[in-house]
């Protein structure tokens, strides 16, 4: 059950548990930094980590996947086989993290990057977005894909049901950008903002079937895109349109083409979300996207009307450069927050340059009306700024 009334947590990768010992690494959380709550995160994407304080390593290079044993039936429903991270060794790996955290009485929450993967794409090319000229992203698989929608389901599915979570924090549920890197990032000159949105279009078989039986033939749209990139990127960068893609631009770009093609994308990513809101629902755990959206936001592909009315918390931000700019802009986000959820913010313990300055921030918000704080990663933390965060444990006692 999801804590209610104050709480105060941290983001965490299982590894940072289980390298330091889940008893040690939880002791020091509690005692001295005075949290009560788990963000971990369960799948994640390929990354380099310096690990100031791990007693095991000082740099781990992951290749990404899922940090728990896949169990729940929904497997079945995907012909994708999870790529298991490095160092789940037992089935008990997740259970004896979970478990032990709720010993404490401590909330568990699981971050989960869906979409964004170095390994599937591999294993899966053909599970990929697509590109107007053909070409896959190797990070990116695409959420038309009804295989990858099962995956997606998958793990929200074992990680609430099986493994108990409180709710879902995700990144790269619905479709990604071209820049999502694959191994070392050679492009010296970057597309102008409305090329490189097109470049992040996908044209893959699930896509344009959607938008076929969505009553669009997405064939001419796809070859006009493609005309313009093979003329736009070889130009000169200093005559590139440097026009942002807004909304404005995306329903009058290719005689409003690409804007009904955006139509049904978002309809796409909708239906996702809301399916994984429906999981969520049925085991009473929150479904948190960041931030305090509303409404179809065909732009963004996403519609925040399927999720807000269901929100538990809300993921505001201090806005702003000066101390009166932030205190304003969370006081605002407090406000705006609906009646059923409670707002809640996340500091990076790492931007500050002192505990004084970090308690500060923290002070600030729980002025505003926050009562739910989290810090960001862990084991990416030197010791003394992990030590900081106590001094600010106030803010949530």
């Amino acid at each position: 059950m999801l804590k209610t009334g104050s709480s105060g947590g941290i983001y965490i990768h299982p590894w940072d548990i289980t390298d330091e010992g889940i008893d040690t690494c939880y002791d020091f959380l509690g005692e001295v930094c005075g949290l009560n709550e788990l963000f971990v995160a369960a799948a994640y994407h390929a990354g380099t980590f310096i690990l100031p304080h791990n007693p095991r390593r000082m740099v781990r290079w992951d290749d990404g996947g899922i940090y728990f044993r896949p169990q729940h039936p929904r497997w079945s429903e995907t012909r994708i086989r999870p790529a298991v991270g490095e160092g789940v060794d037992t089935h008990g790996y997740m259970d004896r993290i979970v478990d032990r955290a709720r010993a404490r009485d401590w909330g568990v929450l699981f971050f989960v990057v869906f979409n964004y993967s170095v390994p599937l794409p591999q294993r899966y090319p053909e599970l990929c977005c697509v590109d107007a000229m053909g070409e896959r992203h190797r990070t990116y698989l695409c959420p038309a894909n009804p295989d990858v929608r099962a995956y997606n389901l998958a793990i929200v599915a074992d990680l609430l049901g099986t493994y108990g979570g409180d709710g879902i924090r995700h990144e790269s549920l619905g479709f990604g950008s071209w820049k999502h890197v694959f191994l070392c990032d050679k492009v010296e000159v970057q597309p102008a903002p409305r090329d490189g949105f097109l470049l992040s279009l996908c044209f893959c078989g699930h896509c344009r079937q959607r938008a076929r039986a969505a009553g669009f033939d997405p064939e001419p749209l796809r070859l006009a895109v493609r005309a313009h990139l093979y003329e736009s990127l070889p130009g000169n960068p200093r005559d590139f349109d440097t026009g942002e893609a807004d909304e404005e631009w995306m329903r009058n770009a290719f005689d409003g083409d690409l804007w009904r093609y955006m139509e049904v994308r978002c309809e796409t990513t909708a239906s996702l979300f809301g399916a994984v809101q429906e999981l969520c629902n049925e085991q009473g755990a929150a479904f948190m996207p960041f931030g305090n959206e509303e409404g179809r936001q065909v732009a963004r592909g996403i519609d925040f009307s399927l999720i807000r009315p269901h929100l538990k918390r809300v993921s505001l931000a201090a806005p702003g450069h000066t101390a009166e700019e932030k205190r304003a802009g969370l006081e605002a986000g407090v406000a705006a927050v609906p009646e059923h959820a409670v707002p809640e913010i996340m500091h990076n313990q790492r931007f500050f340059d002192s505990a004084e300055a970090l308690c500060a921030a923290v002070g600030m918000a729980r002025e505003a009306g926050i009562r739910h704080h989290s810090f960001h990663y862990y084991g990416m933390s030197r010791r003394h700024e992990l030590e900081w965060i106590g001094q600010a444990r106030e803010a949530w006692a």
